[in-house]
C-alpha cells in the first residue's frame, strides 16, 4: 500500500462478482464437516440432475435421491443450480444436439428448440396435466435426442466432479491442517 492512500472498505458480498459468489458458495461446502465421499458425491449428484430436462423439478430431484444415498444436501442443490433460468436453454440445446449423434430425428433448429423447451418447462402445478401435455408435445423429434444426450452428458460430467471434488476437499482440509 503506498503512502497517504486510503483503505478501501470491504465490498458488500453481494456486489462480488458471479465467479466470486459461486466459489464462496462451492468452499462453503468444501468446508462443511461431512467426509470428502459424502461432499463430492452431493456435488456430483446436483451435477447429473442438473443435466437432466427436468427444469422446475430438480431441487425436488436431487434431495430425493441425495438423502437415501447419504450425499451432502446442500452440495447436490448447489450442484443442481448449474442449469438455471438462464443458462437451461443453452445447456438443454447443447445437449439435445450431443443426443442427435445416437438418435436419428429430424433436425430442429435453435428458435424452435428455445421456444419448444420454454413452453415446455412452463410448469403450471394447479394442472400438472397440462404441464405434462407440454412435455408430450416436443415429439420425439426433441424429447428423444434430449433425453439421451442429457443422460449420457450428466453421467460424463458428474463422475469427474466426483472424483476433482473428493480430491480437492482432501486437499483443502490437509492445508486447513498445517
Amino acid at each position: 500500500m503506498k503512502a497517504g492512500s486510503k483503505r478501501e472498505a470491504p465490498k458488500d458480498p453481494r456486489e462480488k462478482g458471479l465467479l466470486r459468489r459461486v466459489a464462496s458458495k462451492l468452499l462453503g461446502i468444501v468446508r462443511q464437516k461431512d467426509p470428502p465421499h459424502k461432499i463430492a458425491l452431493g456435488l456430483a449428484l446436483g451435477i447429473f440432475v442438473g443435466f437432466l430436462p427436468i427444469m422446475g423439478i430438480q431441487m425436488v430431484v436431487v434431495s430425493l435421491i441425495a438423502i437415501p444415498f447419504r450425499a451432502n444436501l446442500k452440495g447436490a442443490l448447489v450442484g443442481v443450480w448449474m442449469s438455471n433460468p438462464l443458462t437451461f436453454i443453452p445447456l438443454y440445446y447443447g445437449n439435445y444436439l450431443f443426443g442427435r449423434m445416437f438418435v436419428s430425428t429430424q433436425a430442429v433448429g435453435w428458435k424452435e428448440f428455445a421456444g419448444t423447451i420454454t413452453h415446455a418447462s412452463d410448469w403450471n402445478w394447479t394442472t400438472i396435466r397440462s404441464s405434462l401435455a407440454n412435455l408430450v408435445d416436443m415429439g420425439s423429434d426433441i424429447l428423444l435426442p434430449l433425453w439421451v444426450g442429457s443422460a449420457i452428458l450428466a453421467v460424463l460430467f458428474s463422475i469427474p466432479v466426483y472424483f476433482f471434488t473428493y480430491r480437492f476437499v482432501i486437499t483443502y482440509r490437509e492445508r486447513r491442517a498445517l
